[in-house]
């Protein structure tokens, strides 16, 4: 698992609502794997110190958050100008997911850049090709990433493109549950 909300059905929402598809010849390896945009992901110490930007001063509107106890973070998603484009993510406690990270840039910043693709398996194999050196890909095929020094200095994540599980209400939840440790798959544990 990587650093998506995944299986929260939110997804199919994505593909109407974020279709920057790319096609035709000039589109290269994004029109060949009909890689679609899905987030920007902004890492920092705490949710709550990103939101005065980017919901308050923004307008970005809550959609859904959870809890990735495996990985060991939390991530809450916003929707800006009617695109739900931005994942603010935060380590849970105990974690150490994100310590490099903050430790390079402790004001938190621009963790991962995310495309939907229909087959990340064709999709590695196609990265590793052209010389990319992706990695992180699961037994399931889920996601891979390519690492920032062969990305102009930006994570890269591609995952797999799926429909709506419809699990979660999203309407039932709001970003102080989420912060309370009571979003999608919440541990129980409030942010800092």
């Amino acid at each position: 698992m990587g650093t998506h909300l995944r299986g929260v059905g939110v997804d199919a929402g994505l593909d109407a609502g974020l279709d920057a598809g790319l096609g035709g010849e000039e589109a290269g390896l994004a029109g060949e794997l009909g890689a679609t945009f899905d987030h920007v992901a902004i890492a920092g110490r705490r949710i709550r110190d990103m939101l005065p930007l980017w919901r308050d001063t923004l307008g970005g509107k809550f959609v859904i958050g959870a809890d990735n106890p495996e990985i060991g973070w939390r991530a809450v998603r916003l929707e800006l100008g009617g695109v739900m484009c931005l994942e603010l993510i935060e380590p849970l406690p105990g974690s150490t997911f994100l310590d490099s990270f903050l430790a390079r840039r402790p004001e938190g910043g621009m963790h991962h850049l995310t495309f939907l693709v229909d087959d990340v398996q064709a999709a590695f194999g196609r990265f590793a090709a052209r010389g990319y050196e992706p990695f992180g890909a699961d037994q399931s095929w889920f996601q891979m990433f390519v690492h920032p020094r062969r990305s102009g200095g930006v994570l890269l994540q591609l995952m797999r493109r799926r429909a709506a599980e419809g699990r979660v209400d999203p309407a039932a939840m709001t970003v102080e549950d989420v912060l309370a440790g009571r979003g999608y798959r919440g541990t129980g544990v409030s942010s800092p």
